[in-house]
């Protein structure tokens, strides 16, 4: 009985899974067509000298956002074929998100106490990568 209840388990996370696999690559889709309908009426169609610079700012970050997402989904992916979570994997996409974040910040209207939260964040996600492939090399030359 503990089998079939542990095995009814692992199907239904594997349908969730799966699920949540469909519903984040519409959420891409539909971020792609948005992106590129901005990029086309912004850029194309309602050109404007004064706010260009205002415009690629937000560009970028749905751009970023479509990474981000393009990230978690292979993330989930991952996850069906290992049953693993990569750490490495989950570190780049918050990597990507501080990156949209400094990106799409406010320099004149943001207090500066905003910035040092944002580089303490930068600064340990970079230190835990790094150590994370360093540990990971390491354990590649002791085998």
């Amino acid at each position: 009985m503990v089998e079939i209840n542990n095995l009814t388990f692992k199907q239904i996370k594997q349908l969730i899974i799966f699920i949540l696999m469909g519903m984040l690559l519409l959420v891409i889709f539909m971020s792609i067509a948005f992106l590129a309908w901005n990029l086309i009426d912004k850029i194309f169609l309602q050109f404007n000298e004064t706010i260009f610079q205002n415009i690629i700012i937000d560009l970028f970050g749905l751009f970023f956002l479509v990474l981000v997402g393009i990230e978690l989904f292979e993330t989930l992916q991952m996850y069906t074929k290992e049953r693993v979570v990569h750490v490495e994997v989950v570190l780049l996409v918050a990597l990507i998100a501080a990156a949209r974040k400094i990106i799409l910040i406010d320099y004149t209207t943001t207090p500066s106490d905003i910035f040092f939260g944002i580089a303490a964040i930068v600064v340990a996600i970079g230190i835990s990568y790094f150590l994370l492939k360093k540990a990971s090399s390491f354990n590649k030359i002791k085998e």
